[in-house]
């Protein structure tokens, strides 16, 4: 008879450090192999004589040790797994902290409603004035030959006499009319006219010139009665400083002479023979340094030349009325500078 042992007594210990092995042949024996543990599970032994009857307990007995073989492997396992979550191997990574952010709530202050009343606006009505207005900012004049084309009288110009007050556009220009005269399609044109009695008087513009250079415009007449249409270039924006003056003298505008006069005495020292003037009467005056000549074109008339040496030469253009009644308009045009 084979000793029975008790299983109670033989259950092996495993130990979740103890590595596990099962092997064997089930209709024989299962060996168990463990770290120094072993199980054995006997079905039979094998001097036993073969043609006796199968021990239907034993095998009862042997499937029963199976099971309780597996359920001790079963609870190794699990003592294993327990203990290495334990030790965190199977633990999630730890979850990085993100900066909190802080949201906050900015409260704008509340205005307080008052019943401090609103002022009433009054007027108070400026006092008219003829007194130009100055402006703070001074724009640069117009240059000469290119004002009368911009419909502009440039604040080159300066009025005669000059006690006449101009007010400034801000552009560069005078505001028109400057002294009777007004800029318009590339023309200078002027148009006066004084009723009873009255003494001469001159009125026009001046306007600086460079050290040289020949200046060349033309004047068409429409009415010369009892005025005297004036040109001349001066030492100063005077007509009584020393210069050279051309004046066409009053009378019928569809023919008339062109004479060199005397600013002071106004006396005539030479001219030209009845002209027709056409499309207009052609001027032109060369100057330099040194002096200053008029000419009367296409070379009709020229003056000899009149010493005039002065740091700086004035252009003038302009008319005398004579005494009493007189009525003058026309135009200057074609005005051209050239060095």
């Amino acid at each position: 008879m084979t000793k029975k042992s008790d299983n109670r007594k033989d259950k092996p210990v495993v130990s979740s450090d103890d590595d596990i092995e099962i092997s064997g042949d089930v209709n024989d024996s299962v060996v168990i192999h463990g770290d120094g543990n072993v199980i054995h599970i006997v079905e039979a032994d094998d001097d036993e004589p073969s043609g006796k009857e199968p021990d239907v307990d034993g095998k009862k007995k042997s499937n029963t040790a199976i099971i309780v073989a597996l359920i001790g492997l079963l609870g190794t396992i699990i003592t294993v797994v327990t203990s290495l979550a334990e030790n965190g191997v199977f633990a999630p990574p730890t979850p990085t902290s993100l900066p909190a952010i802080v949201f906050t709530e900015t409260h704008l202050p509340t205005s307080t409603p008052t019943d401090t009343p609103t002022p009433e606006w009054t007027e108070t009505p400026i006092p008219a004035t003829e007194t130009p207005i100055p402006l703070t900012a001074t724009a640069v004049p117009v240059a000469l030959g290119e004002d009368w084309v911009a419909g502009c009288v440039s604040k080159l110009w300066v009025p005669y006499p000059s006690t006449v007050t101009l007010t400034d556009r801000g552009n560069g220009c005078w505001r028109e009319p400057v002294n009777n005269f007004s800029a318009e399609n590339g023309d200078l044109d002027f148009l006066y006219e004084r009723n009873g009695r009255g003494s001469p008087e001159i009125f026009g513009l001046f306007a600086p010139l460079p050290d040289s250079g020949t200046l060349t415009l033309t004047i068409r007449l429409s009415d010369l009665n009892n005025a005297d249409l004036w040109m001349g270039v001066f030492a100063e924006p005077d007509v009584t400083s020393k210069g050279l003056l051309l004046a066409i003298p009053n009378g019928d505008v569809k023919r008339r002479t062109v004479l060199h006069k005397d600013p002071v005495t106004y006396e005539t020292i030479q001219g030209t023979v009845s002209l027709n003037q056409g499309n207009g009467y052609s001027i032109s005056f060369v100057f330099t340094d040194l002096y200053v000549r008029g000419r009367v074109n296409p070379n009709v008339y020229m003056t000899n030349q009149f010493p005039l040496q002065t740091d700086t030469k004035w252009l003038f253009l302009g008319y005398k009325g004579l005494n009493g009644s007189y009525r003058i308009e026309g135009t200057f045009l074609n005005f051209t500078l050239t060095p």
